[in-house]
């Protein structure tokens, strides 16, 4: 292991409504828009307060959630009510942070989703919101409803999940357990259930983090189950799909995540001018436009499907992280054009790894010696190789273009 690339020290919280969090470029402030339905109203009225109160930097996290930068504290402290106004959270915090979950982003308009997904899915928010003793759940515990259709069933990455079986059967998902097939309602009583397990057993590490949790919460609840199929978990490149998605529905990347308020601004005139008035946001940095009949043009955003940015993940690095040790989104863009088919690169200002925390073909790490690269792995995995800086990266990875391998004469 090469020095320089200890592990970071934990610091802050997993971000809310009124959980502000501060950061190198000022406080973060996040929305998790309902079902991950953002209306065009209320994405201008967002992108007005990024750009008047914050820096007019938005981040689209893998959570589909929105990150407006930059805010003063004061500016952060007031956020909650803004957004409340508009329909963007509700106004207890502790019920806003319980009712966290992804949903399915075509839910209710992919004929391939499950028709009772957007039933599924309020099932589950009102028993999260009305679960008081869960608000002792971690932060980044996580729920989702998965119901299928055009993004494959297991993409939805959760702690607790309540996936589609098909023919209106649902299957309660936690760690590497899988329960029996039941209806909807009877698995949002399960999901329930494991996730008051996890909070009663005082477990540190979370199903997501490592899967044998999912089976311990199984033996706590007395939940029968058996065990994915690795086949079951997709990978997640293959959520960020852009244009033509049929039905009358088209999508564009935000590259990295990482968008101005310029960038929300014309989206929502995109949907209001020419669409439903909706926003789709999805966990793989996409958002999903409904009633158009062809594919939008937004300046930023990424339409070509065989872009190397759909395979690149970046954190927002040292110019917004205390914790990052070098530029990421600069780098991973130099490095987008030199980047071979099908290859997946991940671009950490540090070794929590924030933007990707699974492994990629190759991951780059910032560290105090330079860029570190780990090979089929994530940002903790083993370094094995050292570039002192970012020149050096990028030749290693022009070597890549021409001899396929970027450790290639090292």
């Amino acid at each position: 292991m090469y020095g320089g690339f200890s592990q970071p020290e934990v610091k802050g919280w997993c971000p809310g409504l009124f959980a502000p969090m501060e950061a190198a470029d000022g406080w973060l402030v996040r929305v998790r828009p309902m079902l991950g339905r953002l209306e065009a109203a209320q994405a201008f009225l967002l992108a007005e307060v990024a750009q008047q109160q914050g820096n007019g930097r938005i981040g689209l996290t893998n959570r589909a959630s929105l990150q407006l930068r930059g805010f003063d504290a004061d500016s952060a402290r007031r956020f909650p009510e803004i957004a409340v106004a508009a329909g963007l959270g509700l106004s207890d915090a502790g019920m806003e942070r319980r009712q966290t979950m992804l949903v399915s982003p075509l839910a209710g308009d992919d004929p391939a989703c499950a028709p009772d997904t957007v039933a599924c899915a309020e099932s589950l928010r009102h028993a999260l919101v009305c679960a008081e003793e869960l608000s002792a759940l971690p932060g980044k515990f996580g729920f989702a409803v998965d119901g299928g259709g055009l993004y494959a069933p297991g993409l939805l990455r959760a702690d607790i999940a309540v996936r589609s079986m098909g023919a209106g059967l649902w299957s309660v998902v936690c760690g590497q357990m899988c329960g029996p097939q039941v209806t909807y309602a009877v698995a949002v009583g399960q999901a329930v259930a494991l996730a008051h397990a996890f909070v009663a057993s005082h477990q540190s590490i979370r199903p997501q983090r490592d899967p044998k949790v999912g089976t311990e919460l199984f033996r706590l609840t007395g939940l029968e189950g058996q065990a994915l199929a690795v086949s079951a978990t997709p990978a997640q490149a293959e959520g960020a799909r852009v244009g033509s998605l049929g039905h009358g529905l088209f999508a564009l990347a935000v590259p990295m995540g990482s968008m101005t308020a310029t960038m929300l601004q014309d989206c929502a005139r995109v949907a209001v001018t020419e669409g439903d008035g909706i926003l789709r946001l999805t966990p793989w940095h996409t958002i999903v436009f409904g009633g158009l009949g062809q594919l939008p043009e937004v300046e930023g955003m990424v339409a070509d499907p065989h872009s190397p940015l759909l395979r690149i993940w970046a954190c927002s690095g040292v110019s917004a992280c205390a914790q990052a040790a070098g530029r990421t989104e600069e780098l991973a863009r130099s490095l987008a054009p030199l980047l071979p088919d099908a290859v997946c690169l991940h671009v950490s200002g540090c070794r929590k790894g924030c933007a990707h925390p699974a492994a990629a073909d190759y991951t780059l790490v910032a560290g105090a010696q330079g860029y570190g690269l780990v090979r089929n792995g994530g940002a903790s995995g083993y370094v094995q190789h050292l570039f002192a800086d970012e020149h050096a990266v990028y030749k290693a990875f022009q070597t890549f273009k021409h001899e396929g391998a970027v450790d290639a004469g090292l």
